[in-house]
């Protein structure tokens, strides 16, 4: 079929569709409440054929961006397996640059613990871009020059010998843009690092169902579908592979990275389809959609026996499950989030509260993350509430 977006990779229009996700937004929500996972029948890329534009994404992480708060956002340097993660990475990246009076440039540079990191290996000329001033604050904060801007944003050209995307690419409709703009910024021979979330190996690293089609993540790379961006824009391939991030506990997600050098004159290269790719994700989504029906059975049960109820969470798995379980059809009293940034908004007519106000209800607590669920449900029992607390497939 013809996809409303162009394959990010190759720009190909056809595509088969393997899987059709919704989602049920906050009120003032920039972005689809909706979209087909698509697989490109050219190159095997896989992607989000989203109805929004780029403009949206830019305003969306502008005015909404999850990471502005330094202690629950991750790129900052107050989560200590998040800024050990960030070391990691700016070792890996020190390593090929080598002389620490290079200049770097992160984009999407969050809460600026990469920055950090490179800083405390002896790099001074640094400078990191976001589009949310708050994560700009955060990062002049820990004593890094950082500016409001994106990747579609004027910015100084051929200014860098590095440009670092990392954990940024998966969240940028116009894949294309994006490397117009890095191409520009960086001095001839420097250097490109991207990072992403591994799509080759989402199955491998189920904690969530469909954790990975969440409306951010939009675009789903291999290490080949990575290197096909790349090289077929003349850079030269360094080195890359993937690797397993520590995101809490036993829980581990995965990476993939690679290094490319700008060469001038190089000449572009030849496509090669990812031919392992969607069988990759056509796995992941069966395994997915079996634990979202063993969570709908459970959701359905607790509502059946609970005429109300209190949504712990308004993240990812929260607007799938309002979305597409029993839960769109529950007396919800009420939704909390620790995430200041989600407070006051409005979800299904109910505003968005902070923890301190669930004591006003005595109703069951259903714990909508099944990624820090334990976390909360201590916080909870910390704050003295006698409220029952249910997490669908989540052991407490």
């Amino acid at each position: 079929m013809k996809a409303k977006r162009a394959c990010p990779i190759c720009a190909a229009g056809n595509v088969d569709v393997l899987h059709s996700q919704k989602f049920e937004l906050p009120e003032g929500h920039p972005l689809a409440a909706g979209y087909d996972v698509a697989v490109c029948a050219a190159c095997g890329f896989v992607y989000a054929d989203t109805d929004a534009t780029q403009a949206d994404y830019d305003r969306f992480y502008a005015e909404h961006s999850k990471y502005e708060d330094a202690k629950t956002g991750t790129g900052g340097v107050d989560n200590p397996l998040d800024w050990k993660r960030q070391q990691e990475t700016a070792r890996q990246i020190a390593d090929v640059l080598g002389d620490a009076k290079l200049s770097v440039l992160d984009v999407g540079c969050a809460n600026g613990g990469l920055l950090k990191a490179l800083k405390d290996l002896g790099y001074e000329n640094l400078c990191g871009i976001d589009p949310s001033p708050a994560c700009v604050e955060n990062t002049r904060r820990i004593g890094v020059e950082a500016r409001r801007g994106s990747l579609f944003q004027p910015f100084k050209k051929n200014a860098y010998d590095c440009v670092i995307l990392s954990h940024t690419l998966e969240h940028v409709r116009d894949a294309q843009g994006a490397l117009d703009w890095i191409t520009e910024r960086l001095r001839p021979g420097g250097m490109v690092y991207l990072e992403t979330p591994d799509a080759a190996r989402y199955v491998d690293f189920i904690y969530a169902p469909l954790q990975d089609f969440n409306v951010e993540h939009i675009n789903h790379f291999s290490l080949l579908c990575l290197r096909n961006l790349m090289e077929a824009r003349g850079f030269t391939f360094v080195n890359g592979g993937s690797k397993d991030l520590i995101v809490g506990g036993d829980m581990r997600y995965p990476a993939v990275f690679g290094v490319w050098k700008r060469v001038e004159g190089a000449p572009a290269a030849a496509l090669k389809k990812d031919g392992l790719l969607r069988q990759r994700i056509e796995d992941y989504i069966d395994r997915s959609k079996k634990m979202m029906s063993e969570i709908d059975a459970q959701i359905a049960g607790l509502i059946s026996r609970n005429p109300s109820i209190i949504v712990w969470g308004t993240g990812q798995l929260a607007m799938k499950l309002l979305a597409e379980t029993s839960l769109s059809r529950a007396d919800i009293a009420a939704f909390v989030d620790n995430n200041p940034i989600n407070h006051g908004k409005v979800l299904r007519g109910k505003p968005i509260l902070p923890p301190d106000e669930l004591r006003k209800w005595n109703v069951p607590i259903l714990i909508a993350t099944l990624l820090h669920h334990r976390s909360i449900a201590e916080q909870i029992r910390n704050m003295g509430c006698a409220n029952e607390i249910y997490c669908p497939l989540g052991e407490m």
